[in-house]
This record gives C-alpha cells, sequence and structure tokens, in this order.
C-alpha cells in the first residue's frame, strides 16, 4: 500500500546506519551463494524449499505496521525449516527508500528487500537487484508444480524490469469504496454502483446524525494518486503508455478532479490532512457515511476492536459507468539484494512466503490480496475478507501502480494538484493540465 513519500533521513546518519547493517550481514559480491542446498524438499509439508544451516539473511521492511509481527513468525518458521537465520530490519517508511538506496549503493548488507513500486523501477536500473528467472523455473528448487504459472499473470508481471523477473509481489491491495448500508437504508438510498451516484448520496448524507458524507484521502503521500488512477482506469486511460511516453487524457484527468472536489466538500474536516490511516478511523467510529481508500486501511472498519460500526459495510468497486469497474493495482515486491552472496536462501523464503497458503494468513490480518491464483479460492480467505468481491471486479479492469524510476516526482505534483482543486485555487481543468505538464516533464514528454 502507498504510504508517506517523505524523505527525512540526512545522509549522514543513514549512510551510518547503513554501514552498520552491511557489518552484520551475509552480503557479499553477489551470486547464488550460501553452502547449503536449495533443491532439499521441505522438511514438512507446504514448509519452504533448502536447507541453509549456515546462511544469516537480513531483510529490510518497513515498521509500525500491525502484521510486523506475523512476518517475524513466519521469518522464524522459515529458519526452523532450513536451519538458517533470517533478521528484520524494519525502519519508518519515510525512511525506508534512502536507507534501501544507502545501503545498496555501498557495501551491501541486505539480502530480501521490500520494494515499494515507486522506486522499484530505480533500484533494478541501477543493478541493485538479483533476477530470479532461473530460480523461478527451476523445478527442483520449487515445490511440486509451483511455477512462475502459479502466480497471477498481470500481478507478477510488475516484478519484471526490462524483460527480465526480479521479483515476487504479495500485498496486493487497490481502492474501493465502502458505505454504510444501515445509514442507505435509513435514508431510502439505493447502494451507489457510480461515481456520480456516490458524489450525490455523501452531498445528501452529509451533515445527517453528525456525519460526514464521505471521508477519503487528501494528504500528499501516495494515496491521493491511487485514487486518482483507479478514476482514471474506470475512464480508460492512464499515466502513460508502453513507450513511457504520457498518454494522460486531460479530459478524463479533469473528471477524475471534478469527482475528488465533490467528494472533500463533503468529506470531515482536516480531509488534507487525511492519509489511508485518518480516513478509515473516520469511518470506522462512524464519522463518514462513506469512504474511499485502499482495502488495507479498510480492515479497521471490520474490527471490533476500533470500530463502533463492524458488519454494517457493504462494499462496491469504483465506476463512473455502472458496468464497468476498474481500480489501480496496488503491491509490494519482495526482491533479492544483487550484493548477496546467499541469494539461494533468500530465494526460498520470497518463494515460500509468497504461496497462497502463506499469503492467506497475510492477508487475513492485513486485509490484501495475495499473487497466486490459488489465494482466490481459498474460502478461509473469502469468509473473512467482506470486501474480497469488489476488490476482484476492481481488478478486472487495473493498471500497476506505476514503478518508473521518474514517479515519484510526478506523483507530488499529481496530488499536489488535486489539493489545490480541493482548495478552490485551481479548477478541474487547470489542475488536470499541471498533471499532464508534471507527467510529461518526469517521463520526458
Amino acid at each position: 500500500m502507498a504510504r508517506p513519500q517523505r524523505r527525512w533521513c540526512r545522509f549522514a546518519i543513514a549512510l551510518v546506519v547503513a554501514s552498520s547493517v552491511a557489518a552484520c550481514s551475509g552480503g557479499g559480491d553477489g551470486g547464488s551463494g550460501g553452502s547449503g542446498d536449495p533443491n532439499a524438499a521441505p522438511a514438512s509439508a507446504g514448509g519452504p524449499m533448502g536447507r541453509f544451516p549456515d546462511d544469516k539473511l537480513v531483510l529490510s521492511r518497513w515498521a509500525g505496521d500491525p502484521w510486523t509481527s506475523g512476518q517475524k513468525d513466519a521469518a522464524a518458521e522459515w529458519a526452523k525449516a532450513t536451519g538458517g537465520s533470517l533478521d528484520i530490519d524494519a525502519v519508518p517508511y519515510e525512511n525506508l527508500h534512502d536507507k534501501q538506496a544507502l545501503t545498496l549503493a555501498g557495501a551491501g548488507g541486505y539480502d530480501i528487500l521490500y520494494v515499494h513500486p515507486s522506486w522499484f523501477g530505480e533500484f533494478a536500473k541501477a543493478g541493485y537487484l538479483a533476477p530470479i528467472d532461473d530460480k523461478l523455473a527451476d523445478a527442483k528448487r520449487n515445490p511440486g508444480g509451483f511455477s512462475a504459472d502459479s502466480y497471477l499473470p498481470n500481478v507478477l508481471e510488475q516484478g519484471k524490469y526490462d524483460g527480465k523477473q526480479y521479483c515476487l509481489p504479495d500485498f496486493v491491495s487497490t481502492t474501493v469504496l465502502a458505505y454504510r448500508k444501515d445509514v442507505f437504508e435509513k435514508n431510502n438510498l439505493k447502494p451507489p454502483t457510480t461515481l456520480d451516484e456516490v458524489a450525490a448520496a455523501a452531498a445528501t448524507l452529509n451533515g445527517k446524525d453528525g456525519m460526514a458524507g464521505i471521508a477519503l484521502p487528501g494528504k500528499r503521500g501516495g494515496a491521493v494518486a491511487d485514487v486518482m488512477g483507479s478514476l482514471l482506469t474506470a475512464q480508460g486511460n492512464w499515466w502513460f503508455g508502453p513507450d513511457g511516453k504520457t498518454t494522460l487524457d486531460k479530459n478524463a484527468a479533469a473528471t477524475a478532479v471534478s469527482f475528488y472536489v465533490k467528494a472533500a466538500k463533503n468529506a470531515p474536516s482536516g480531509v488534507l490532512n487525511f492519509h489511508v490511516d485518518e480516513a478509515s478511523t473516520a469511518a470506522a467510529q462512524g464519522k463518514a457515511a462513506m469512504i474511499i481508500s485502499t482495502t488495507p486501511s479498510l480492515q479497521a472498519l471490520e474490527d471490533p476492536a476500533k470500530s463502533s460500526t463492524a458488519g454494517k459495510w457493504g462494499y462496491a468497486p469504483l465506476a463512473f459507468t455502472a458496468d464497468k469497474p476498474a481500480g489501480e493495482l496496488i503491491y509490494w515486491n519482495w526482491c533479492i539484494s544483487a550484493k548477496s552472496d546467499q541469494q539461494d536462501a533468500a530465494y526460498s523464503f520470497l518463494q515460500w512466503y509468497t504461496s497462497g497458503e502463506q499469503q492467506a494468513k497475510v492477508a487475513i490480518a492485513a486485509a490484501t490480496g495475495g499473487a497466486t491464483k490459488d489465494f482466490y479460492t481459498n474460502p478461509d480467505v473469502a469468509a473473512k475478507l467482506p470486501f474480497l468481491d469488489a476488490m476482484n471486479k476492481a481488478l478486472t479492469t487495473s493498471n500497476p501502480q506505476p514503478s518508473v524510476a521518474a514517479w515519484p516526482k510526478a506523483q507530488d505534483q499529481i496530488e499536489l494538484a488535486v489539493q489545490e482543486a480541493i482548495q478552490g485555487n485551481k479548477s478541474p481543468e487547470q489542475a488536470a493540465d499541471a498533471m499532464y505538464q508534471a507527467v510529461s516533464a518526469a517521463l520526458g514528454g
């Protein structure tokens, strides 16, 4: 999921931290490396492949999320099954890019990295990541029947760069609408099927029983661009094409911004400071009749410990036309450092952790989707994620969160334009033009 893109860490401090990680890791000069047997059968059914008694891996990821403990449990389970060890170096999201970049550009130090799409292209282009095509295609080091074909093609594709597979994706999510079924029934409103109906319902319900009509992210930090991406996709448009040049239709962008402005007028005060967590908290506490947000943040709505409205929500994909739902494919990539000398062990963890069975454990806690086909046929997951049907519909027509190296700069300008439109400083058409110019400049035309 998207999180704030601010980069606060100072270069000198980050370099010292990166050096300290390098000192305690098994990072080296690359290659398969390690002294174990990557082809050893799992110690138990469904367990990870290989035996790596001398390998000590370091994994880089963000800190502070509620399912870190689950990953620590998975790391311990992998270590017990393979004989290796896996330490997790978790840092705040705001510092993650810089720490990973400094470490990878230096002596190394990480074996496995959780890489956000907005900087995956940057890392792949710089040569920081190791290709895994040969490992994924090697039947000896994968469980029986497991291959690249086990993944959803459009999701697996996001771990490719310049024709090579570098990473395995997980933490799949998208943007959907949640609405209070009880509130809609009380006010004789039908569940919304189009965004025009969403905007109208937000205006009707705003102020009723102390609620805002709708909550949604307005803070520059990635989520606004995610919503905009879904609104563009729902109109058959996207930021850029296969050649890397912008294909943004200004009329489609203006329509998307216009919807955003209408929704923001009926959102809780302070919407420009709302990221996904703030939006979901407001909805969970009964302060909004609807919410548009990413699926991981929507777990708060159904958690009785966090929500006074649990069990009262319905879910629907975003659509300008009722029979044309769409979304943005949001995901993270699990990647192996090119400088790791324990790439066999690193792949063992990646393959096992992104499998359908393991992702089901993560998904129920994190309110995300998996990347493998069998994940979506798991009845336990479907029963515990009430938005899964809306998510599946949204992903039938989706574009992936951009992973080109220049995207973070364009994303910030896109979100600034939306904010300026919400504040009345730009018309939707002016905001659309600003987006077009920003995307064109970032992508080189």
